[in-house]
């Protein structure tokens, strides 16, 4: 509901300071939600429980909604919903029957990312005490020598995520939306609904971003004079080897996937793309612990090593690279490929002089953008590290752990300054995608 309000005041509404809000309602997603859980329990010790976890996590991923509605409405002409006013339907009438089933389906994959997300957090419900399956799996793991019950909870853990699966296939609108900007957006004059919704949006932003970014100022702040530059240093060069080599891995991967399925297209190949995306849905702490057991068992050469973590690490984002880089594979022309070959260029050759350098830019847009989402990745990264070895994020989950919120501070504060450098492009794409053709709103 969140999301979907912030995409239609952002898309189709004149209310003041649209554009501000727009911006304001992506953002939340440079900030990790075991920062955001850390942020508000340094200002409120007691702030933890249902409401505490229910909140954080609505607000930090209200914005995964609000980018899929978005693109949605930015693609849906409203010229629709005017022949439907001009027959005699009242807005909430049009609101219902036109807009929301051309919308529905965006929504509904948006609530399906928020709700594999929540299924997979970790970090925020561990720090405000909150009891799901993830942190229930992290201390049976951790206070015994036996595994069986942590491999039961995840197990479970898994059926639910199937199950959420199954519930949002079969919700999922079936109306097309289009695919090229519309030619015209018509603004809704909220006209005495202008002031609540301002409150609204206000109230959200700064729940999600003024809190957290003002709590990790302070205690920065409060902490600069003790703050172990040495240790923050290493944590920083540790985060930023793991993310570049577990980016750089998924990355490659998924672009020799992509290459082969969308020039080539056999069928194991297609096979092979659709099966990555079964871990998509599978939570990191999940991940972590199955590694975990077939390093013990299978490969004990392995464990506790930075190849293992590496693992994780493409088991867990090639989905996400695979989908970002496959895109800019397709807009290359196959018909560049047909004049290629004609002038006696093979295949690979053709790769390398055409396909490739058409397609890079989305490449390496892809791959910084993996590179930055591993840099936020917490449970897998905390249990499968090499001993010695300390990231910015699990820096913050041991300082948190104690309480000391002044030496964790800097972390925090570092990891979302290096994780908004990717919001905020994703964001300025967006926006800049909102704007249609012919709209006539200037400013």
């Amino acid at each position: 509901m969140v999301g979907t309000i912030q995409a239609w005041i952002a898309v189709r509404s004149n209310i003041p300071g649209r554009k501000v809000f727009a911006v304001l309602a992506a953002l939340p997603l440079a900030i990790p939600s075991y920062v955001a859980a850390y942020a508000w329990i340094a200002v409120i010790p007691g702030f933890s429980g249902f409401f505490a976890a229910w909140l954080l996590l609505t607000v930090g991923t209200a914005p995964l909604v609000y980018l899929s509605v978005s693109a949605a409405l930015a693609r849906f002409d409203s010229a629709t919903e005017e022949v439907a006013s001009s027959l005699g339907a009242g807005k909430f009438a049009v609101l219902a029957k036109i807009t929301w089933p051309n919308i529905r389906g965006a929504a509904v994959s948006g609530g399906l990312l928020s709700a594999l997300y929540v299924l997979s957090d970790f970090g925020a419900v561990s720090i405000v005490r909150y009891d799901t399956f993830t942190r229930a799996i992290y201390n049976a793991y951790r206070a015994s020598f036996d595994r069986n019950l942590a491999a039961s909870l995840a197990l479970v853990l898994v059926a639910v995520t199937i199950l959420v699966l199954v519930v949002e296939s079969r919700s999922r609108g079936t109306r097309p939306v289009g695919t090229v900007i519309a030619n015209r957006l018509n603004r809704i004059d909220l006209r005495n609904w202008k002031l609540p919704l301002v409150a609204l949006l206000s109230g959200i932003a700064t729940v999600s971003l003024l809190v957290p970014l003002a709590s990790l100022t302070r205690w920065s702040i409060a902490g600069f004079a003790n703050t172990d530059w040495e240790q923050l240093l290493q944590a920083l060069y540790s985060s930023v080897v793991l993310s570049v080599s577990g980016g750089m891995v998924t990355a490659l991967l998924a672009v020799a996937i992509a290459i082969i399925v969308v020039r080539f297209k056999p069928r194991f190949f297609v096979f092979l793309e659709r099966s990555v995306w079964l871990t998509h849905a599978t939570p990191g702490i999940v991940v972590a612990l199955s590694l975990t057991f077939f390093a013990n068992q299978v490969a004990t050469w392995i464990y506790q090593s930075v190849f293992l973590v590496l693992i994780a690490y493409l088991a867990l984002f090639l989905p996400n690279a695979l989908s970002a880089i496959s895109t800019p594979l397709r807009q290359s022309p196959v018909a560049l490929d047909e004049v290629a070959a004609s002038l006696g260029l093979t295949k690979l050759q053709t790769l390398r002089k055409v396909v490739l350098p058409i397609a890079g830019p989305g490449i390496f847009a892809a791959t910084t953008l993996v590179i930055l989402t591993v840099l936020k990745e917490l449970p897998a990264t905390l249990l499968l590290r090499p001993t010695g070895v300390e990231t910015l994020a699990t820096r913050l989950w041991t300082e948190t752990s104690v309480a000391a919120f002044s030496t964790a501070a800097p972390y925090a504060l570092l990891l979302v300054v290096l994780a908004g450098i990717p919001a905020w492009l994703l964001n300025r794409a967006i926006r800049k995608d909102l704007e249609p053709i012919n709209d006539l709103e200037r400013g």
